[in-house]
């Protein structure tokens, strides 16, 4: 899947300890390797309580209904005690809309949520196409009848609950029916989350109740099965690892604790459930709990005593809001974060001249990030229904000067929508040279003259007027896609288009985005292991609302590809089909595909075991430790 990311750079996400579903979800992707990952929690954002206090909260967690669960490991995954008090400090440039792990669509929320909650199984960092359990124990999959057969793990807990009265919810234990009322939330139609429920859904189907791929159900309270309709050629990952399980006995009942509604599939539950009153919490299964949100300061979490796995490290983790990236670096720099990205360029190299850099108190990295930048351009916009237009604006944005000026060379030209190098990637297809009077003649033959002569075309579109005029919607605390706006806009300028820069908060572009509000948008995409690029590019998606097809691009032809990858399942074959949908997209231009850039940023010497791997976060948090303890509050 690919997700939204955050304008202030590609940047490493310390927030990730780990994410489960980012690597099968395209998503946006906030980034200033800001973020910082981890613990997880359930209780209400202005509680008081503390991480002492916590560890008391579910004593019980180990015993199941009916049985005893098996002893729980003492060590974490780096083969190290847990540490007593030791709290990991990360950073956010910016509050996400929601903490819903159904809804929520960027990668700041995905940082927060990671070490919150689970998926039934997930990929291995070291080898993504090898998969392996957590809340699924074990699982069968019958080739014949494309059914699975999942077995969950007894006696894992839910995070403790408490409503907004201050009521606390019955402790539960995760069974089949959250699993099931999990994927009844992403079916529902009326749910905000067409971004995943895209991926479970037949666009060839001609009956509205047969759109969905998937049928399933509760075997018995541990065990779950999930039938495809059709074969899918990514069934196994959007089965285990496509969507995290949340609790039923939470999303299902409303502020007071009562049925939202009996029927899951309904518009009146789909209302209370979009609207919910723990959208700004988390209550999950994972190795930490969520204490607190404090908006545009801080997200605290804390270790889960009751955790059925490896306990996290750290006994907290703290992300503090930090808006201004030249703030976030220095507070880096100066050993006052453990873990942050450097997103301007400029700045990541002048940093290795820093004292705790030399003295080795900070580590710089830079790495390869799964995802690129773009424009995106709304087609449904009478200037951007010209294909010769939206080709003008590919030859007269001077990538190649961007990716040296602005990025210092920390970059690599890209073509499409799949990463380069990779199986899925078309690399016989050139980049866009900068090329001026191209994009001029491209102008000219499609009509556009300036017949006003205020210095901006114009052209006669279904009867109306239209100038040559938009307005670039950006990430208004990310320096470098100013600077790249600024260069877009002198450019534009002297062939006669107008660009009006709009920088925009991260929560509201989110909002504008998936409500078609905008003309462009500069953005990035954090790309998965594996895509269906039936999320972003097939015409079914263009009307959806909260859809990630925000730029509404319909071709037929790429329908028609995508739909058939879908259900193959030769992997030769799937390249031949990846790399036609890339042509054709290429062809069309909805994008004007900028880069990938490399993640810059950098951490805390004290950090122990720190490795980067190909899949997001490109590291896995639940690895780390450090060699002495820092004891800070919020």
């Amino acid at each position: 899947m690919a997700e939204h990311q955050n304008h202030a750079a590609i940047t490493l996400h310390p927030l990730t300890a780990r994410c489960v579903w980012q690597n099968w979800r395209i998503r946006f992707t906030l980034a200033a390797l800001c973020i910082g990952l981890t613990l997880v929690g359930c209780s209400r954002t202005d509680s008081g309580s503390s991480a002492q206090e916590s560890k008391g909260i579910s004593q019980s967690a180990a015993e199941s209904a009916g049985g005893t669960s098996p002893a729980k490991p003492r060590l974490t995954r780096a083969g190290v005690p847990p540490a007593e008090n030791d709290v990991l400090l990360l950073s956010y440039p910016d509050d996400p809309d929601t903490l819903n792990p159904i809804t929520a669509s960027d990668t700041v929320s995905e940082a927060f949520q990671s070490r919150v909650y689970e998926t039934l199984a997930e990929p291995r960092f070291d080898n993504p196409d090898e998969w392996e359990p957590v809340l699924a124990e074990k699982w069968e999959f019958d080739e014949k009848n494309l059914e699975f057969t999942i077995h969950l793990r007894k006696g894992v807990k839910w995070h403790p609950m408490k409503l907004p009265n201050g009521k606390p919810l019955p402790e539960a234990e995760l069974t089949s029916r959250d699993v099931t009322f999990t994927f009844d939330c992403v079916l529902n139609p009326n749910v905000e989350a067409a971004h995943i429920r895209s991926y479970y859904e037949d666009p060839t189907a001609t009956d509205e109740s047969q759109r969905s791929m998937i049928e399933y159900r509760a075997v018995d309270k541990y065990t779950v099965k999930v039938r495809w309709k059709k074969p899918y050629f990514l069934a196994k990952e959007f089965t285990l690892g496509g969507v995290p399980i949340i609790p039923r006995h939470v999303f299902s009942v409303n502020a007071t604790g009562e049925p939202i509604s009996f029927d899951f599939s309904s518009k009146e539950f789909a209302d209370g459930f979009n609207n919910h009153w723990a959208n700004k919490m988390m209550c999950g299964t994972g190795p930490m709990i969520f204490k607190e949100w404090v908006s545009q300061q801080r997200l605290v979490l804390v270790r889960n005593p009751d955790y059925w796995g490896n306990p996290y490290y750290f006994s907290g983790v703290v992300y503090r809001c930090i808006s201004n990236p030249n703030t976030n670096t220095q507070m880096l720099l100066q050993n006052q974060l453990d873990f942050a990205g450097i997103p301007d360029k400029d700045q990541f190299l002048q940093a290795k001249q820093h004292p705790n850099v030399l003295a080795k108190k900070v580590n710089l990295v830079d790495f390869a990030y799964p995802g690129y930048r773009y424009i995106g351009y709304n087609l449904t916009k009478p200037v951007f229904r010209d294909k010769e237009f939206r080709w003008a604006l590919a030859y007269v944005i001077p990538v190649d000067t961007i990716i040296e000026k602005v990025f210092r060379g920390l970059a690599e030209r890209t073509t499409g929508p799949f990463l380069p190098g990779s199986s899925s990637y078309d690399s016989s297809l050139p980049p866009i040279p900068y090329d001026p009077t191209k994009a001029k003649e491209l102008l000219t033959k499609a009509g556009w003259q300036d017949t006003d002569n205020d210095g901006v075309l114009d052209k006669v579109i279904d009867g109306v007027k239209v100038p040559a005029r938009f307005e670039l919607m950006i990430y208004t605390d990310a320096p470098s896609y100013r600077q790249i706006a600024e260069i877009i806009k002198e450019e534009c300028r002297k062939i006669g288009i107008d660009v009006q820069i709009a920088p925009t908060k991260w929560n509201l572009m989110l909002q504008k985005l998936r409500k078609r509000e905008y003309e462009a948008a500069m953005l990035g995409w954090a790309l998965s292991w594996k895509q269906d690029p039936f999320q972003l590019w097939h015409s079914s998606q263009a009307e959806v609302p909260d859809s990630s097809n925000h730029v509404a691009y319909r071709n037929p032809e790429v329908d028609k590809l995508i739909e058939e990858l879908r259900v193959t399942m030769d992997e030769q074959k799937q390249h031949e089909l990846y790399k036609q949908i890339h042509r054709r997209i290429y062809e069309d231009q909805p994008y004007t595909f900028l880069f990938t850039d490399r993640a810059t940023g950098g951490y805390d010497t004290r950090l122990q075991n720190i490795k980067f791997y190909k899949i997001r976060p490109c590291y896995d948090s639940r690895e780390w430790y450090a060699s002495r303890p820092r004891a800070v509050g919020p």
